[in-house]
């Protein structure tokens, strides 16, 4: 399996300034990014030359799924929480997952729509 980014990539190109959510476990992150990317793309991705637009992508991903497993980590199942009136919403597990595929799919479309990589068809 092929890893479209690295720590190197995150922090020189992807970053350019922002603070870097991702500050541990980049392989775990980057590979789990990839694995999804392979997913949309049907393996259309050359190994050999793999896109700008496939490594933000993949930086992006990283991203979203590192903050989504903190979230899980500090959350305890709340999505929300009032002070005052003191009110709690809670999540289901299978509402946080649809909207962490929600969020990934949103991803792939801005970085990767328009690339012929989403194509899922005979070449």
């Amino acid at each position: 399996m092929t890893i479209y980014a690295d720590e190197n990539f995150y922090a020189s190109e992807y970053l350019a300034g922002k603070k870097a959510v991702i500050t541990a476990a980049y392989t775990y992150y980057f590979r789990e990014a990839s694995r999804i990317i392979d997913v949309y793309t049907f393996g259309n991705v050359s190994a050999e030359d793999v896109p700008d637009e496939v490594r933000m992508c993949c930086c992006e991903l990283a991203e979203q799924i590192c903050a989504y497993d903190a979230e899980q980590e500090d959350s305890n199942g709340k999505s929300a929480e009032s002070v005052q009136g003191w009110s709690v919403t809670y999540a289901s597990a299978a509402e946080k997952k649809a909207q962490l595929d929600s969020r990934q799919r949103d991803i792939i479309c801005k970085w990767l729509s328009g690339t012929g990589l989403l194509y899922s068809g005979v070449r």
